[in-house]
């Protein structure tokens, strides 16, 4: 009995190292490999921009997903709903994995934080120094809390540039016109592209003027032709006493010209009430100048019917348009939420959006989006790009910041010469900024608490002035800044001036490719 046992004992012995291998592990190792760790699954929440679009479910999400073995689900927003429908999630304690907010220096996204709706990530970056070393240091100094020093999100930088205007350059090559250098100039060009039927088409339809769309804040772009910063800056009469620049008499005067731009049939009549924003205006060829970010020029310079042109900053009565830029180059940012269960997933997947998924997330597939020449990108034309492959700034969540440098942040949009352009523009406009002195690293109380109600009195006072013919303008700028100032506007000032110690110039550059 105990020979037999003893034999069969042997025999199992013999089977498991048949079984198991004894050579390198290697069928230990793919035994590992067939326990499959469950994917993570994340959820995301972040804004859709006019003119960016997003594709559910596409092939080129789930090739993201396979790489970064996650799986995940956008929720995308329109821009214009995006506060609403994020301040209802946050309510209802749904908040996703990697939420999009606004830049650290936004009042709202620091009163998240410190309600500890998202977590600090000052330990887990260093397991990922791909996504810090695309980020320069003063970038990452920018992110920390005001409160409590703590890195909260990764950054998505702010597009490089302002507003700029674009004109029809054809347009003026058929009138005989010259390109304007300043304000005159360029409302005489815009009569002639009310009166003298541009397009001849023999319809007088063209719309001289419009911007690129709905919101209020595209008048900003004017107002420093009158000698107005929109942001905080130094008072002409104390250099150390910050002032909130879309309060001062100089707006006024802004308005008034722009509100006769629009009673004279040189502005777009639908702009702030109409369907249709007005860069869709300017692409069906009916506008002759247009107002928009110089970055978002690049949808405009892969349309040949339309022979147009960035003009260089217009001058008019000592002034020359500047772009206004914040005390930061961070626009928004990608926080993880203080509930996530899988933050490090969220934060690989992000870490490889800009370095193995670079590529997909910019240019899509080769052979499906576009191809290869002499080491060169050239993508597909759009009706060519297979659409399942087809990048979308839907999926899009950051870029690395040397981008913004570079011509490679236009070229797969536009030849190189037009991306060369670009950066060339870019560079001309930057030579005249107003920066918003106000600091991320300050935290104003009072402009945490009425920043929304300020905003609105603002927003509703200046619409009126430019749409309703009855009212006096001068009655009701002085109206609103009175009632700007009694609902917080003079205590948020007294605030800013007193916590803010640093009323220097803030200034800032974008790191170069590595």
């Amino acid at each position: 009995m105990s020979n037999n046992i003893a034999f069969r004992a042997m025999v199992a012995l013999l089977v498991w190292i048949a079984l198991t291998g004894c050579s390198d592990g290697s069928n230990q190792a793919d035994s590992k490999d067939n326990q499959m760790e469950p994917i993570p699954k994340l959820t995301v929440i972040k804004p859709l921009f006019p003119g960016h679009i997003y594709h559910p479910d596409s092939e080129l999400e789930k090739l993201l997903e396979k790489e970064t073995h996650v799986e995940v689900t956008y929720e995308t927003p329109p821009y214009s709903e995006y506060k609403t429908r994020l301040s209802v999630k946050m309510a209802g304690g749904d908040i996703p994995d990697i939420v999009n907010t606004y830049s650290p220096n936004d009042p709202e996204h620091n009163a998240l934080i410190d309600q500890g709706v998202f977590l600090p990530l000052d330990d887990l970056l260093p397991k990922f120094p791909k996504l810090k070393q695309a980020f320069s240091a003063q970038t990452w100094e920018y992110m920390r809390n005001p409160t409590d020093g703590h890195i909260y999100g990764v950054p998505w930088m702010r597009d490089r540039g302002g507003q700029g205007i674009v004109i029809r350059k054809d347009w003026l090559d058929k009138l005989g016109l010259k390109t304007p250098t300043t304000l005159d100039g360029l409302v005489e060009v815009l009569i002639a592209f009310r009166d003298q039927d541009p397009d001849g088409n023999r319809v007088n339809d063209t719309i001289p003027l419009t911007f690129k769309d709905n919101q209020i804040s595209n008048l900003n772009g004017f107002f420093s032709l009158f000698g107005v910063n929109p942001g905080w800056s130094p008072a002409s009469t104390d250099a150390n006493q910050l002032q909130y620049g879309l309060v001062q008499p100089g707006v006024k005067e802004a308005l008034k010209f722009l509100r006769t731009l629009r009673q004279q049939g040189l502005m777009d009549p639908d702009f702030l009430v109409g369907k249709t924003i007005g860069i869709d205006k300017f692409k069906s060829g009916k506008v002759g100048v247009l107002i928009l970010n110089i970055g978002d020029y690049r949808q405009l310079a892969v349309m040949p019917s339309l022979k147009t042109e960035i003009l260089d900053p217009i001058h008019h009565k000592g002034n020359v348009l500047s772009i206004n830029l914040p005390a930061t180059p961070i626009n928004r940012t990608n926080q993880i939420s203080s509930r996530s269960k899988n933050p490090e997933a969220a934060l690989r997947y992000l870490e490889y959006q800009i370095t193995g998924g670079y590529d997909l997330i910019q240019y899509g597939v080769e052979g499906k989006t576009y191809r290869i020449d002499n080491g060169v990108k050239l993508p597909f034309d759009n009706e060519k790009k297979d659409p399942q492959f087809s990048t979308n700034v839907g999926l899009e969540l950051l870029q690395p910041e040397w981008l913004f440098t570079d011509p490679e942040k236009y070229t797969k949009f536009v030849p190189r010469d037009m991306a060369d352009y670009m950066m060339h523009k870019l560079d001309t406009y930057e030579k005249n900024i107003m920066y918003d002195y106000l600091r991320p690293n300050v935290v104003i109380p009072s402009l945490q608490e009425k920043s929304a109600l300020l905003r609105q009195i603002i927003e509703e006072g200046y619409t009126r002035m430019l749409l309703e013919s009855k009212l006096d303008v001068d009655t009701t700028f002085d109206e609103m800044v009175g009632k700007w100032k009694k609902s917080g506007g003079d205590q948020v000032t007294e605030e800013v001036n007193r916590l803010q110690k640093d009323k220097s110039e803030p200034s800032f550059t974008y790191m170069r490719k590595p």
